[in-house]
């Protein structure tokens, strides 16, 4: 049943959505309960290497669809007035839209554990369980699940991983790599300038 929550294309599974179909209160312990108990029977792995630049990018997009995901599974309006689309129908609507980079972004996903080692899966599922746990205790989740997703259905594909880089300010699982400093003698090609210091002017005396 995971397996849908965790799919790296990010579509939910219609069976799910209609097992966990019931109030808030017991879908947030359904999504958390399951997301723990694959988690506890996942083998302990080291962490993967940091993230490149670029693996960055494709990670921290990759954690915001995932917000997006449990917030579709768990949150929704009290409102019986309100008649606007639930976070869970736009979020569909993001997964159709932007089905290619989500295709794209998974195989970048992979290729930064192939490079690195670590294991995907268990990366993802430690992601999800930060958010399953999130969903429960922090009171403004689906508000703020459900602003980044209005601004990422606003976006094209090849905009959306600059926005989840700057949208995504607390990623504890994205390590991203220390940028290197350049020696100074690097940047003048390997060469150490060195300056003599100029004599200080004499003035003429006259006898």
């Amino acid at each position: 049943m995971l397996l849908d929550i965790l799919n790296p294309e990010g579509a939910i599974s219609a069976q799910l959505i209609h097992r966990l179909n019931g109030c808030a209160l017991v879908k947030h312990f359904a999504v958390s309960a399951v997301v723990l108990s694959i988690l506890s029977a996942s083998p302990v792995l080291a962490n993967s290497a940091c993230f490149t630049p670029d693996e960055a990018k494709a990670a921290h997009f990759r954690t915001m669809v995932q917000e997006f995901n449990i917030a579709a599974l768990n949150c929704q309006s009290t409102d019986p007035q309100d008649t606007s689309p639930s976070i869970r129908d736009r979020y569909n609507t993001f997964v159709t839209k932007h089905g290619p980079k989500l295709s794209q972004n998974a195989q970048a996903v992979r290729s930064h554990f192939s490079r690195a080692g670590g294991n995907l899966d268990v990366w993802m599922t430690k992601v999800a369980n930060a958010d399953g746990q999130a969903v429960m205790m922090d009171a403004d989740y689906c508000e703020h699940a459900s602003q980044k997703l209005d601004k990422a259905l606003e976006l094209q594909s090849h905009e959306l991983d600059g926005y989840a880089s700057t949208a995504q300010t607390n990623d504890i699982y994205v390590d991203e790599c220390p940028s290197k400093s350049v020696p100074a003698e690097k940047k003048s090609g390997g060469k150490t300038q060195h300056h003599k210091k100029a004599k200080p002017a004499t003035t003429a005396q006259n006898g």
